[in-house]
């Protein structure tokens, strides 16, 4: 296992195991656009069955994302995360789910109700608690996981604090 793998070293031997990786799964004609940035290594996969890459919700482009970051652990003590990605289908997806986590905002604060999104797995939810988190009124949590890890996310308003009581009898005057 190397330790501190030079940049250039790291993306080459990324994109060896995800151009093998492809081929073993019959996708003669994919190429690789490769990013580096803030210690993330982006590899856009180009091809013509993009749609096959990408899988029923996204689940075979997630499998080789994990495939691969699972191997370059392997092979690099201090790995860079991949983001494996065809069609810009992550882009995509990011966009809507922020364009439906605002409309659940807006919803949530008109009904005073909480909102359940629909099931998403690990990487959507972390997108939609983290977009939501500075908003003041608003909190968000994870809920009934199902079997294959997905979950839901639900918005709500954050509770109002508890006020001081009105009430009250004042403190008692001291006597001088």
């Amino acid at each position: 296992m190397t330790d501190k793998p030079a940049t250039q070293e790291f993306i080459d031997s990324a994109q060896d195991i995800l151009i093998t990786l492809l081929r073993l799964l019959q996708f003669e004609d994919a190429a690789l656009d490769t990013s580096f940035q803030d210690d993330q290594v982006f590899f856009q996969i180009v091809t013509k069955d993009a749609s096959l890459i990408i899988g029923r919700t996204a689940q075979t482009l997630d499998a080789l994302q994990f495939t691969l970051n699972r191997l370059m652990s392997r092979k690099f003590a201090d790995a860079p995360y991949c983001v494996v990605d065809a069609e810009h289908y992550r882009e995509r997806r990011r966009e809507k789910l922020l364009e439906d986590a605002t409309v659940a905002v807006e919803r949530v604060r008109q009904t005073g109700r909480p909102w359940r999104m629909p099931l998403l797995n690990s990487i959507e939810r972390r997108i939609i608690h983290q977009e939501l988190k500075n908003i003041p009124d608003i909190t968000t949590h994870s809920e009934d996981e199902e079997p294959d890890g997905r979950k839901r996310v639900v918005i709500s308003l954050v509770p109002p604090a508890p006020r001081p009581e009105t009430d009250a009898e004042p403190p008692p005057a001291s006597a001088e």
